[in-house]
């Protein structure tokens, strides 16, 4: 049985903040991954409504989106974003790094999402090689990848970036086929 909580929708009240987005320039090619979304704060209601909003503004009309449960601190079913409703849907079957939009017209975008917690460099690191890397990368390839390094040790940056690059990957500050919203 559903709670009224269930059938409310939330709106922020927080001043809207550019999310932190990058995609693939070439999205018709068929790809896993998307891009990365690297949020400022475990709060959906916030996070979603900045990410909406600027997928609006890329003309990517979302009205549904997934997400797993474990890396928020709350679980609404609607937020309310620029004079609608996106329904959200939290499932722990899915990966804890992967957010799923969709729109009315079942167009797809599948995105890294970077932890709130993760330093720039690594956070840069995990979007490029999101947004950029091989059509076949996975949320759960870059997040090996990114679980290979200790903060702030060069070295082990370098053995990671290394590693994806003679995979086809192209890290080191090559941003070519990404845009950064």
């Amino acid at each position: 049985m559903r709670s009224a909580d269930d059938r409310r929708t939330l709106t922020s009240s927080a001043a809207p903040a550019a999310p932190r987005l990058m995609f693939r320039r070439d999205v018709s090619r068929p790809t896993i991954l998307d891009g990365a979304w690297w949020p400022r704060s475990h709060d959906p209601v916030v996070e979603v409504a900045n990410l909406v909003a600027a997928l609006d503004a890329r003309q990517v009309r979302v009205t549904r989106i997934m997400l797993n449960p474990s890396g928020w601190d709350t679980h609404p079913r609607r937020i309310g974003v620029a004079g609608r409703t996106v329904r959200l849907g939290w499932f722990t079957t899915l990966d804890a790094e992967l957010l799923i939009a969709t729109t009315d017209g079942d167009q797809r975008a599948d995105l890294l999402v970077v932890s709130p917690e993760a330093s720039s460099a690594a956070a840069d690191a995990a979007m490029i090689m999101a947004s950029s890397g091989p059509d076949a990368l996975t949320a759960a390839a870059v997040r090996a990848a990114m679980s290979t390094q200790s903060p702030g040790s060069p070295t082990s940056q370098s053995r990671a970036e290394a590693d994806w690059e003679s995979e086809g990957g192209q890290v080191n500050g090559h941003r070519t086929g990404t845009t950064r919203l």
